[in-house]
This record gives structure tokens, C-alpha cells and sequence, in this order.
């Protein structure tokens, strides 16, 4: 089976975990349109026009299931719910993650470590804090060490929402234990985890620590959760009164969250109809922007739009 390089969770790409079914006689793998789906969601997604990459990916499980074929269908559904997850439409993620499962338990398919993974950053996304906990805890479980390290991430994630510093510890235990040589993404997980957890212990070191994970956030072009470090080293900020600097970090988290969901975007949608090769890229919750926009007092969210100029 071809393994597909990217798990966008929160946007980290992450490598595809194999799937069950027997590669001993023809599957839809074989089939030129399967292929060719495959291969244009791949391109698509590569690109960050994750419209396009969802269309081609429904296409290709649903010439997986004309060929009854659960191998090919856990792969492409997979991929569907990422690119899902990327469109910032995690609703769509959760019942494709949830069809997928089905359609692969009923062809005889295996535990799927990477499906509960995406379904846990599913209920993240959409604020289900205390369904995404054990999943993510069950994801930890893949010997596959990427999908249980993303999986440590959106754990401490959703523990650190709902106050579970059960959870969050577990999480943090996790990612420190990650041998070396790590990833850039994984650098980043372990380094915003950490800041949840010192944030009350040790605040100025836990700001730190959210730093570092913002800087490598963007150094891999990872801006939603770049963004989302910039809002939580802002929070540690406040907790140590430093007013000023927090102000700071929540403007630039709000612009760059506003700035991702704006008209960028909205060009990427465009490229079924037209063909246009502009980029797009994942859409965070407007909510965090217009959040974080009041946090830091006054901001414009905007500010090379036309007409710019009141936050």
C-alpha cells in the first residue's frame, strides 16, 4: 500500500499507518481511477487546495467500495477525513472517520490507530474535550510512534481543556520520553505540552517553552497551531502581569488566525470551478481570532484588506 505523508491533525504532517486488508489479490489499488483520485488528492492537498483534495479522495473511497476492497477503502477514507480536518471542517472529519471504521470492520480490517487519532482531533476541534480524551488515549497505544505521538498532542491538548491534569501529564510523560532524533513537529508538541503543564509551577519558563513551539510552529508552516502557541505563551504573559507583552503575542496570534480564514481561502474554493492554482490553506475557527483580537485590547484584524482599519 502506498503510504500517504500527511496527518493535519491540527496541520503536522504525520506518516498514514498501514492498513489490514490482504494485498494477495486485485484491490482497488490496481485500478487506474482509484490511482488517479489518489494521486490528484495527494497533489491537492500538497498544494493546501484542501477542497479539491476532499473531492478527490471521496471519489476514491467510493471507487474503493464498488471494488469492495477495505484496504483501499481505510486509506482513502483516512485521507478524506484529514483533508476534512485541514478544510477546518471537523464535523465532516468525525462522520468520515466514523463511515470509514464501518465500512472497514465490515470487510474484515484491523484496529485502526491512525482513525481514532483523526476522530480524537475531530472532537478537539469541535470543543468534545471529554470524547477526544480517550481516543487520544487509545491512539497512544499504535506501534506506529508518529500516530501515538500526534496522539499525545491532541491528548494534552483536550485533558489541558478540561482540566485533566491526569491526562496532561500522561501526554507530557509521553513526548519526553521521544528518542532522539526528533522531528520538528514532534519538538514542537513536546515543547507546548510542557507549557501547559509548567504554566502554573513555573511560569516563565512555560512561556519560554510556548515560544519554542510557536517559532518551530512556523518553521515547518504549521500557522494554525503556531497561532495557538502565540495565544497560549500570551495567557502565560497575563498570568505573570505582563500586560504589555501578552497584548503582544494575542494581536499577532488574532492576525495571523484572521488572516488564515479570510480571503486566502476563499480562492482555494474556487479551484474546482476554475482551475486556479492559488493556494489555500487551513481555515481556524473565526472564534479564535475575534478572541484573541478583544484579549489584546485593539487590533486590527486585517489590515491590508480594502477598506481596513477598524479590528
Amino acid at each position: 500500500m502506498r503510504r500517504l505523508r500527511h496527518m493535519l491533525l491540527l496541520a503536522t504532517p504525520l506518516v498514514l499507518v498501514g492498513c489490514g486488508a490482504s494485498q494477495s489479490k486485485p484491490t482497488a489499488l490496481d485500478d487506474a481511477a482509484w490511482d488517479q483520485a489518489m494521486a490528484a488528492g495527494r497533489d491537492s492537498f500538497e498544494l493546501g487546495r484542501y477542497t479539491v483534495a476532499v473531492s478527490q479522495y471521496r471519489k476514491a473511497a467510493n471507487l474503493a467500495l464498488v471494488r469492495d476492497d477495505g484496504s483501499a477503502v481505510a486509506e482513502a477514507g483516512y485521507d478524506l477525513a484529514v483533508s476534512q480536518l485541514a478544510a477546518n471542517t471537523p464535523a465532516d472529519a468525525l462522520q468520515t472517520t466514523q463511515a470509514t471504521r464501518q465500512a472497514v470492520q465490515l470487510r474484515g480490517g484491523q484496529e485502526q490507530f491512525s482513525l481514532d487519532l483523526v476522530e480524537a482531533a475531530s472532537h478537539y476541534r469541535l470543543g468534545h474535550y471529554g470524547q477526544a480524551i480517550p481516543l487520544a488515549s487509545h491512539a497512544m497505544l499504535s506501534p506506529d510512534t508518529g500516530v501515538a505521538a500526534r496522539a499525545a498532542l491532541v491528548l494534552g491538548l483536550a485533558a489541558d481543556a478540561q482540566g485533566d491534569q491526569a491526562g496532561l501529564q500522561s501526554a507530557a510523560s509521553y513526548l519526553s520520553t521521544l528518542k532522539a532524533p526528533l522531528s520538528v513537529t514532534q519538538q514542537a508538541d513536546r515543547a507546548e505540552i510542557r507549557a501547559r503543564v509548567l504554566r502554573r509551577s513555573n511560569p516563565a519558563l512555560a512561556e519560554q517553552q510556548a515560544e519554542d513551539a510557536a517559532s518551530l510552529r512556523q518553521s515547518e508552516g504549521s500557522y494554525h497551531d503556531m497561532a495557538r502557541a502565540l495565544a497560549l505563551a500570551a495567557r502565560i504573559a497575563a498570568s505573570q502581569g505582563d500586560q504589555a507583552k501578552a497584548r503582544v503575542l494575542w494581536a499577532r496570534a488574532a492576525q495571523s488566525a484572521a488572516a488564515q480564514s479570510g480571503a486566502l481561502n476563499r480562492a482555494d474554493a474556487q479551484t474546482l470551478a476554475h482551475g486556479a492554482l492559488t493556494k489555500g490553506n487551513a481555515i481556524p475557527p473565526e472564534d479564535d481570532a475575534q478572541v484573541w483580537a478583544r484579549n489584546a485590547g485593539s487590533v486590527v484584524l486585517r489590515p491590508f484588506d480594502e477598506g481596513a482599519g477598524t479590528p
